[in-house]
């Protein structure tokens, strides 16, 4: 086994090819989570500590940006980390 020093070199190229596998979408004002699974395009709801919903976005189609407008437009979110585009980011961003 190899121990590689953690070197700005080593750090630098690992965060270039790491990637969350999980990422929190927002919380809606039903107080669930939205959290996109980004190995297997899912995205699981989590409310009171269980997972209420699996959603497989490839299965249907979509992609995690169609689900972020269909959570606006059903519950909306009282918080929100990943934005359908970059100006509704920027819009949403005021809020917070």
């Amino acid at each position: 086994m190899s121990i590689q020093p953690r070197t700005p070199e080593t750090v630098s190229a690992r965060s270039r090819t790491d990637h969350p596998n999980y990422l929190l979408v927002g919380i809606d004002t039903k107080d669930a989570h939205h959290v996109y699974r980004t190995t297997d395009e899912t995205v699981h709801v989590i409310h009171d500590a269980d997972r209420t919903c699996r959603y497989d976005l490839g299965t249907h189609n979509q992609r995690i940006y169609d689900w972020i407008e269909y959570v606006k437009a059903e519950r909306g979110f009282t918080t929100q980390h990943l934005y359908s585009s970059l100006s509704s980011a920027f819009s949403n961003g005021d809020d917070q």
